[in-house]
């Protein structure tokens, strides 16, 4: 499975089905989230903030799912090329929040709310979808995590502006 492979199932286990005409994932199962992407946007469209959403929603986001680490690690089987390869990815959910709400305050806990629908989707399946073999899980006795970055508001023109960050290592196998 290659590394695009990999990013396209996490972006789809997250976003739903791609589109090709937008080049996002525009079907989010998770709740307040209304596009995921698997590259920055050359244009910020506010729009998709909310994207499926119903009007009057007054906070919406969007996602970025960046890969920002690989490490492969080889166990030799028998012969000059057989074994297994354990490749692990570091993967970084950027979370863009953009909110409408009277008060930064209730923005805020829709960031944490938004981190709690995350961590529920990921908990849903560890594979993603089949997208890898685990997520977020211990393999072979090694710990794992989830890990959060909350990044600090900013309001300007009645708009709040957010950033949340989910990281977590996911595993697949190679056999050969």
């Amino acid at each position: 499975m290659s590394i695009q492979n990999v990013l396209d199932g996490i972006c789809q286990y997250f976003g739903g089905p791609f589109d090709a005409q937008t080049r996002t994932y525009r079907s989010s199962l998770v709740d307040g989230v209304g596009v995921v992407r698997r590259a920055w946007a050359k244009r910020d469209n506010h729009a998709d903030y909310f994207n499926g959403m119903p009007p009057g929603t007054r906070t919406g986001s969007q996602i970025v799912v960046h890969i920002a680490h690989q490490r492969e690690t080889r166990k030799a089987v028998g012969g000059a090329t057989s074994g297994v390869k354990r490749v692990t990815y570091t993967v970084v959910l950027h979370c863009y929040i953009r909110s409408n709400t009277p008060f930064a305050e209730d923005a805020q806990d829709d960031v944490y709310a938004l981190r709690d629908n995350l961590v529920a989707r990921l908990r849903q399946d560890r594979t993603l979808g089949g997208a890898v073999f685990q997520a977020g899980e211990a393999v072979d006795g090694e710990l794992s995590w989830i890990e959060f970055e909350y990044g600090q508001a900013e309001t300007k023109d009645e708009l709040t502006k957010n950033y949340l960050s989910m990281q977590f290592p996911v595993t697949e196998y190679v056999f050969a």
